[in-house]
């Protein structure tokens, strides 16, 4: 089974590399599924056994020509280098963060997130789309977070109407045939499990890497039934 792991920063392990998929190669690794999965993608880092992957820091949804915060690439605009030499069986996909510290036409963003996920579809051939709802920030630490731009209260907001789009896209996309599975990430790690405001602390990422290996453990044992 290939999977690829694809999204922003927190993909990517930011500050800490690796992030997330330390842990969840670890864990595959112990439960003796690491000779059934290999991760998939354009980049490589973090010490663990299958270390590619498709997170880009600093991303978007798609490219955001001037903002808040300034010009942002896209992800989207990586997807034909990314399936031109990958074709998951399942893709991990956790994106918006970027979108909302930009401020970036937000009432919009679940149907560019849409329109992302049919492309990803389509590269994959079909396959198994997760969605992760993202976790809150914290606009009390401003190190990533403008203070001129945001308060506590209004990016509990922002965060909270994105996942709802996130939500709403994920049925819509399972509306169209597609199998979109929508993954709780918000849940997992909470704001005192965060290092900067934005990104999760070494016990954050080690919770979503837990987190993903239910997950992914989960199909590996439906594909033996």
């Amino acid at each position: 089974m290939e999977i690829m792991c694809l999204g922003d920063s927190i993909t990517d392990g930011f500050w800490y590399e690796g992030g997330y998929r330390l842990t969840l190669c670890r864990l595959l690794e112990e439960n003796g599924f690491a000779d059934r999965v290999k991760f998939v993608g354009v980049n490589y880092s973090g010490n663990c056994y299958s270390n590619a992957h498709c997170g880009f820091s600093s991303f978007s949804i798609d490219d955001i020509p001037d903002s808040v915060t300034g010009g942002r690439a896209g992800i989207s605009s990586q997807l034909d280098r990314i399936f031109a030499s990958c074709k998951p069986d399942i893709t991990l996909l956790q994106i918006g963060t970027n979108d909302i510290l930009s401020l970036y036409k937000l009432d919009e963003a679940g149907e560019r997130l849409e329109r992302l996920a049919e492309r990803v579809f389509e590269g994959m051939g079909g396959g198994i789309l997760y969605i992760a709802l993202i976790p809150d920030m914290d606009a009390c630490d401003n190190t990533y977070i403008p203070k001129e731009f945001f308060t506590p209260e209004s990016m509990d907001k922002y965060v909270a109407d994105y996942n709802d789009q996130v939500r709403a896209a994920v049925v819509r996309l399972c509306e169209k045939g597609h199998d979109a599975r929508l993954a709780d990430v918000h849940d997992v790690v909470p704001k005192k499990l965060l290092h900067d405001g934005v990104h999760p602390s070494e016990e954050g990422y080690r919770r979503m890497g837990e987190f993903w290996y239910g997950i992914i453990s989960s199909e590996l044992e439906g594909a033996s039934l």
